[in-house]
C-alpha cells in the first residue's frame, strides 16, 4: 500500500505545482492585457484629440485675419504669445509658425509650422481648408500627413455645421521613434453656442493604420464623440461622450465608453467579455 499512498502524493504534489503556475501566468498576462489596451485606446484618442486642435488651430488664424463671421461664434484662442501667422491671401494660404517652440495657456506644446491652404471663408458652404506640416510637433511626436475639411452646409433649425474631413498619409511619431500611421474618414457637426453651453463639435466615421507594435487596427465609431467646449477649456481634450471601437490584427474588438457629459480622461473599457473604469494616461 506505501507505494500508491505515495503515487498519490506526488500526483497531489504535482497537481498543486500545475494550478499556481496556471494562476500566476493568468495574473501575468492580464495585466499586459490591459496595459495593451489602456495604451491603444490612450494613443488613438490623443491622436484624434491632436486633429482638433489643429483644426482649432487654423480657425484662430482665421478669426485673427477677419476671415470668418464673428456674428455665428468667436473661438477661444489658445496659443503661445511667440506664434507667428502670414496671411498670403493672393495664394489663398496661411502659414501657423511656433518656431522651436512655446506653450499656449493650456499647456500645448507647438513646434514647427501649420500650412493652411483654403478656398473661402471657413463658415462658408463649400470651402475646402487643407492642412499640411512642416517639423510640426505636439508635446514632443511628431505629426505628418494631409488634412482635407469641406464645409457641407449650416442646418439652421438645430444650428449646427458639418464638415467632412479626410487624412491621408497620416503618421505620428514618438521622442523614442516609434510610430502609428493613420488615415481617416470622418463627419464632424459644430453645434453653435447658446444661452446653456459653448461650441460643441460631434465626431463620427473612423480611420485605419499601423500602431507602434506594428499592427494594422481599424477604429469605428459607434455613437459621435462629443468634444465640449468647456472641457478643452479646462484643459480636457477628451470626448465628455461617445463610444468607438479599436480592432487590432490578431486580438479582439476593444469597446471604449466615454461616459455621459463628463470632463475627464476617465473611461470603460471592454475586452473580452470584461469591463473596467480607467483613467487615460497621455500617450
Amino acid at each position: 500500500m506505501k507505494p500508491t499512498y505515495l503515487s498519490l502524493a506526488k500526483i497531489s504534489v504535482l497537481a498543486g505545482l500545475f494550478l499556481i503556475s496556471a494562476c500566476s501566468s493568468e495574473e501575468d498576462a492580464n495585466p499586459t492585457d490591459q496595459l495593451n489596451d489602456t495604451e491603444e485606446t490612450s494613443q488613438e484618442m490623443d491622436l484624434t484629440a491632436t486633429l482638433e486642435d489643429v483644426d482649432e488651430v487654423a480657425l484662430t488664424g482665421f478669426q485673427r485675419n477677419g476671415f470668418t463671421d464673428r456674428t455665428l461664434v468667436t473661438l477661444e484662442e489658445d496659443l503661445c504669445e511667440r506664434v507667428k501667422i502670414e496671411w498670403l491671401p493672393n495664394e489663398k494660404k496661411m502659414i501657423i509658425d511656433f518656431g522651436e517652440g512655446c506653450t499656449s495657456p493650456r499647456g500645448v506644446t507647438r513646434k514647427g509650422k501649420i500650412i493652411v491652404s483654403y478656398t473661402g471663408r471657413y463658415w462658408a458652404p463649400g470651402t475646402v481648408i487643407t492642412t499640411t506640416f512642416e517639423n510640426y510637433y505636439v508635446d514632443d511626436r511628431k505629426i505628418e500627413g494631409i488634412r482635407v475639411l469641406t464645409n457641407e452646409g449650416f442646418n439652421a433649425n438645430d444650428r449646427f455645421f458639418t464638415f467632412k474631413t479626410v487624412v491621408e498619409g497620416g503618421k505620428v511619431t514618438w521622442p523614442d521613434g516609434t510610430f502609428r500611421t493613420f488615415e481617416s474618414r470622418q463627419t464632424k457637426r459644430v453645434f453653435l453656442p447658446n444661452e446653456n453651453r459653448g461650441i460643441i463639435y460631434a465626431v463620427d466615421g473612423g480611420s485605419r493604420g499601423v500602431n507602434r507594435k506594428g499592427n494594422s487596427y481599424v477604429v469605428e465609431i459607434t455613437s459621435p464623440l462629443i468634444f465640449a467646449e468647456r472641457c478643452i477649456r479646462s484643459g480636457i481634450r477628451m470626448p465628455s461622450e461617445g463610444v468607438m471601437l479599436i480592432r487590432v490584427e490578431t486580438r479582439g474588438a476593444i469597446e471604449i465608453d466615454f461616459g455621459s457629459d463628463t470632463c475627464d480622461r476617465e473611461v470603460s473599457i471592454t475586452f473580452n467579455g470584461t469591463t473596467r473604469t480607467v483613467t487615460l494616461p497621455r500617450s
